[in-house]
C-alpha cells in the first residue's frame, strides 16, 4: 500500500495542475449521458471542498497534499490519496503534462476564457476540451470516453461563479465528525 501511494504522489504533483490563483464559490453542473447533477463547489488556494446535493456528502481535495477527505451524512470522514479522475472535473493539468493545444478565447459565464484541446487523457481514453480563465478556473469542460467500450459525452460547467474569500472552517474537518476505517 505505501509503495503504491508514493507511486501515485510521483506521477504527478501540484506543479503539473494549473490551480486557480483566487479564492470562489460556484455551482457545478455535471452532464453524462442523462444523468444530471448539480454540486456547490468552494475554492480557496490549494483547496477545493465540493458539498453534494441533499447533504449526502462532502469531499475535501488537498490538491498539494494530494488527500481526499470524505465528509459523510452520519457525521463520520475517510482520509483518502486523492482520486485522480474527481478532481480532473474540476482542475486541469498543464499543457506540457496532458499535451492539450490553445484553440482561440471564448466568454463564458461573463469571464474570458481560452479554449484548450485535449486528446487521450490518461487511462480514460476521453477527448475533448476545457476552457481556463487567466486565473486558472476551469469553467468548462466537454469530452467523450470510450469506458467500458461506450462513447459517453460528458459537459461539465460551472456557474454562479462568485469571488470572495472563502471561510477557512469549509475546509477543516468538523470537530462533531470521527475518522472512521
Amino acid at each position: 500500500m505505501v509503495l503504491i501511494l508514493l507511486f501515485a504522489g510521483a506521477a504527478w504533483g501540484d506543479d503539473d495542475l494549473v490551480l486557480p490563483s483566487v479564492d470562489f464559490s460556484a455551482t457545478d453542473v455535471q452532464e453524462t449521458g442523462a444523468l444530471l447533477s448539480r454540486q456547490t463547489i468552494h475554492y480557496t488556494p490549494g483547496i477545493l471542498r465540493i458539498d453534494r446535493a441533499n447533504g449526502f456528502s462532502t469531499t475535501i481535495l488537498d490538491l498539494t497534499t494530494q488527500t481526499q477527505y470524505l465528509l459523510m451524512a452520519n457525521h463520520t470522514y475517510l482520509v483518502l490519496p486523492m482520486d485522480d479522475a474527481l478532481f480532473r472535473r474540476y482542475i486541469a493539468r498543464t499543457p506540457a503534462v496532458s499535451g492539450a493545444v490553445k484553440a482561440g478565447t471564448e466568454r463564458i459565464e461573463g469571464l474570458k476564457t481560452t479554449k484548450y484541446i485535449f486528446g487521450d487523457d490518461g487511462a480514460l481514453d476521453a477527448a475533448g476540451a476545457y476552457w481556463l480563465t487567466d486565473t486558472g478556473i476551469m469553467v468548462r469542460r466537454d469530452y467523450d470516453d470510450g469506458v467500458f467500450g461506450q462513447n459517453i459525452h460528458h459537459r461539465e460547467f460551472l456557474t454562479g461563479i462568485t469571488f470572495a474569500k472563502q471561510p477557512p472552517e469549509l475546509f477543516k474537518i468538523p470537530a462533531s465528525y470521527r475518522l472512521t476505517n
